[in-house]
């Protein structure tokens, strides 16, 4: 299976297709769960009174729909910037085995389509190394920030990564820093405007993200310790792989890794910092976790390693839907 995504060939946007209902066969039996917490911003209202509702073969179509979308948008990201040594389709490959691997990311949740939003944060980001003006690339990466945040609230984890970003990806200036927190706080700044004209000051505060510190995985079930387990052998792995490749980088590329290691390490603590959707919101963490294990799916030269943990992370999908 892994070798049908190592080529850039037309073809394979077919066999991702393919992939992503092979993989996803339980929703033919039952539609995906659709998850939504109301107190996490604009987004969870749309879902809970347009797409919930919605009947059991659409909900497996928009599931789709969102996770190809998203995988397809990432790969393109990473052959653009030649952030592998050979462009392929293994990013959208590994994007896609993940939504399936693990439970809390095979639903129709908030934090599955705010991916959507982090994907397009990290894009905005990515192209800050060769501005020359970067002034207005900022504002804008600021103001999709603050935007994002009020659609879903855990999305906030990703402030500090932009801030970071800016000092891995450009020489230290106070007036880009200044630039990016303006574009952040600008949403903010006309709801607080709104409120106060209308004397609704008090409820100012439902807008801002709110912060509930958690252990998500207090007794986790066999089949989550399972698909963890997987999770993190593959994540080795390809960690391994990825630096080996390393010194093979320019500079230019090795600060979009960094940045995509440190959006990897904060994100990791979204569904600690913002529990209240427990681990439905760990899945922005997608993103940077599909690049690094993709590593190891391109990496080695042969095929055994890589189908050994295509076909580890398929058995556990089996198990989890059929045990």
């Amino acid at each position: 299976m892994v070798f049908l995504f190592r080529d850039r060939s037309d073809i394979n946007l077919f066999f991702l297709v393919l992939l992503s209902v092979l993989l996803h066969f339980h929703f033919w039996m039952e539609p995906p769960m659709v998850v939504a917490n109301a107190t996490d911003g604009l987004l969870a209202q749309f879902i809970l009174n347009y797409i919930k509702p919605l009947p059991s073969i659409t909900l497996v179509i928009i599931f789709h729909i969102i996770i190809l979308s998203q995988a397809i948008q990432l790969n393109l990201l990473l052959s653009k910037l030649k952030m592998f040594q050979q462009t392929s389709y293994l990013p959208a490959f590994s994007y896609i085995l993940l939504t399936a691997l693990f439970p809390y990311w095979d639903v129709i949740s908030t934090g599955l389509i705010a991916n959507s939003l982090s994907l397009w944060i990290l894009v905005k980001l990515l192209r800050l190394y060769d501005q020359s003006q970067p002034k207005t690339l900022e504002f804008n990466i600021g103001l999709i920030v603050g935007a994002s945040i009020l659609l879903y609230e855990p999305i906030a984890i990703l402030i500090p990564v932009v801030l970071f970003a800016l000092t891995i990806i450009r020489p230290f200036r106070i007036t880009e820093w200044l630039v990016l927190i303006m574009g952040i706080t600008l949403p903010f700044y006309f709801i607080f405007t709104f409120v106060f004209i209308t004397n609704n000051t008090a409820n100012f505060s439902q807008f801002l993200p709110k912060l509930d510190w958690k252990n998500p995985l207090v007794q986790p079930e066999w089949n989550v310790i399972l698909a963890i387990a997987v999770l993190t052998i593959q994540f080795i792995v390809g960690i391994y792989y990825w630096q080996q490749q390393q010194s093979r980088f320019i500079i230019q590329v090795r600060k979009y890794w960094g940045v995509m290691l440190l959006m990897l390490a904060l994100t990791f603590f979204q569904p600690i910092i913002f529990s209240a959707q427990g681990l439905y919101a760990s899945a922005v963490i997608i993103t940077p976790l599909a690049c690094f294990i993709s590593f190891g799916y391109a990496t080695p030269k042969g095929l055994f390693i890589p189908n050994l943990l295509f076909w580890a992370g398929a058995l556990v999908i089996v198990y989890n839907h059929l045990v």
